[in-house]
């Protein structure tokens, strides 16, 4: 065989070898990105979070707020039925940062401003039904509360007696920007004040209900619940910096959660008022 010739079948060979090595490439990239668009998308949850305040048997105080006791139960009652299981923020928080799995289908239930009823009423519920709850505390309730005796919060003692029960976790509601009647909404910042007037605000706030109920719980929380809902941008960055692991806004939709820790921040919660059927509610609530 010719040298020209020889040289032209190494080339073809080598052209030939080139576009098969190309091929298999391009077909191990297709299926790679597929793979890992597949597992991304198994690793995206869907978490609905409901919001309670109060519960109450005077039908007097019934309302967007306040809920009664057989309310909360049909509720219960829903979720069970429909194969819902009941988690913590806190397991959220380890699904996203060392990946400890979640049932499959979660949903958590959280009650804002640490009311009293919520052991009265709240807890023997959880207990019957084998769920759990996140319970909101704010700071300056609960010292007036261990005060006097005669607040409709939670003591430290009541607060205690609900996490010892492991249904309930406890959440920071900030210490004493739980109002709308001042200058500043809840915890979002004042106009004109600048940053770092805002961040020695509000984490002196925060860290003053940490030490209380470190101080008179043995409780930590690394969650925190937005008074009102009111957020801000700065806010976050403040929340964040201070450790809190996960926090809870007001916005009316599912959350979709990933392994982006910043998608546990201001997650959203749909609000229970009274005056609607148990159906109804979930009907905007739930998937199914």
């Amino acid at each position: 065989m010719s040298n020209a010739k020889l040289t032209k079948n190494k080339t073809y060979i080598c052209l030939l070898c080139t576009t098969v090595l190309l091929f298999i490439i391009l077909i191990a990239d297709y299926f790679y990105i597929r793979t890992t668009q597949t597992m991304a998308d198994l690793k995206k949850i869907s978490v609905p979070i409901i919001m309670y305040h109060s519960v109450s048997r005077d039908e007097n105080m019934w309302c967007d707020y306040v809920i009664s006791p057989i309310t909360l139960e049909k509720d219960i009652v829903y979720l069970k039925q429909k194969g819902y299981t009941p988690i913590f923020v806190q397991e959220l928080i380890d699904y996203v940062h060392i990946d400890t799995p979640l049932p499959k289908k979660p949903v958590i239930l959280t009650f804002d401003d640490g009311f009293s009823d919520n052991l009265e009423y709240v807890l023997p519920l959880l207990e019957k039904y084998d769920f759990k709850a996140t319970v909101s505390v704010v700071g300056s309730f609960t010292e007036i509360s261990d005060n006097s005796g005669l607040n409709p919060y939670l003591s430290s003692e009541e607060i205690v007696n609900l996490y010892e029960s492991c249904r309930v976790e406890i959440a920071n509601h900030t210490y004493d920007m739980h109002s709308t009647g001042g200058v500043r909404k809840g915890c979002s910042i004042i106009n004109g004040e600048t940053f770092e007037q805002y961040r020695n605000a509000l984490l002196s706030d925060l860290n003053k209900t940490q030490r209380y109920l470190s101080e008179n719980c043995r409780i930590v929380p690394t969650v925190f619940s937005y008074p009102y809902g009111f957020v801000c941008e700065p806010s976050m960055r403040i929340v964040k910096s201070d450790g809190f692991k996960a926090s809870l806004g007001v916005e009316e939709k599912l959350n979709i959660i990933t392994k982006d820790p910043e998608c546990l921040y201001n997650l959203n919660r749909f609000n229970r008022p009274e005056y609607v059927s148990t159906e109804d509610f979930f009907k905007k609530v739930l998937k199914d």
